[in-house]
Formats: structure tokens, C-alpha cells, sequence
């Protein structure tokens, strides 16, 4: 598991956390504010956007991207 802290800038990251509901879900880090201690992220299902502290998301690894055909 990588911390938030450690990230590389200008890798592709993702990350779990709990929607509205309470359901764990899983989003792309868009960018990371490492002096706020903020993330915006997408939802990979749904594409929204938002900004969660870092205490709100957990499981952060590396995304592989895969060309669909």
C-alpha cells in the first residue's frame, strides 16, 4: 500500500473511498494538495469529481491503464 504522502507527481494513482451512502468506491487522484492535505479525485464509475481530505480515502496504488478494443 503507498501512503498519499509518497506519490510520484506525474503518475497515474487511485484510491478507495466512501461515497454518500457509506459504499466503498474507487476513484482516480486527479491532483493532491500536499500543504491542504486535499485530493481531488474522479469517480471511475461515474466520473465525478471532488476534493476529500487525506484522511477520507485509503488503499492508494498505481493505476495501470489498458486500452480497451
Amino acid at each position: 500500500m503507498i501512503k498519499i504522502e509518497d506519490i510520484t507527481p506525474g503518475q497515474s494513482y487511485a484510491c478507495k473511498y466512501k461515497d454518500l451512502t457509506g459504499l466503498a468506491c474507487v476513484a482516480v487522484i486527479v491532483t493532491r494538495d500536499t500543504l491542504g492535505g486535499m485530493v481531488k479525485l474522479r469517480d471511475v464509475d461515474t466520473g465525478v469529481e471532488m476534493i476529500l481530505p487525506y484522511d477520507d480515502i485509503w488503499d492508494v496504488d498505481t493505476v495501470e491503464w489498458v486500452d480497451a478494443e
